[in-house]
């Protein structure tokens, strides 16, 4: 987890009036997370990617910006914390991102993984393109 490049974009369909643009990429080497991990957060942030919701408020006033989160994971898969580390300045942006994480539908951990729960850190980047 070397780059703070985006990984992609979502599909461009959402509810609510916003549509899924935003692009969630890798953390920058702030994970304590041993490498047999690498797989699942890969699987992880491209869930969250197809999650996430660019507000359609957001769009039109023309915000960007990048939202760090700390997610807590139990070996269900399922969240059992997500925190802001830091702002994109954007509350729309913001609250976007935490629902993204919140919610994900619980993927369990492989089972050749230590059982016990998953912390890792990981920026929601909003990037109009």
């Amino acid at each position: 987890m070397a780059s703070d490049a985006p990984a992609g974009t979502g599909q461009a369909r959402g509810a609510g009036g916003g549509s899924r643009l935003a692009l969630a990429g890798p953390g920058a080497g702030r994970n304590d997370v041993p490498p047999e991990f690498g797989p699942y957060l890969a699987s992880l942030r491209r869930r969250i990617q197809e999650l996430v919701v660019y507000p359609l408020a957001a769009r039109r006033q023309g915000l960007a910006g990048r939202v760090e989160v700390e997610v807590v994971l139990e070996p269900t898969g399922r969240v059992r914390d997500v925190t802001m580390v830091a702002s994109s300045t954007h509350p729309m942006l913001d609250d976007a991102a935490l629902e993204a994480v919140r919610s994900l539908p619980p993927v369990p951990l492989p089972e050749n993984l230590p059982r016990r729960p998953l912390r890792v850190r990981l920026p929601i980047v909003f990037d109009l393109r």
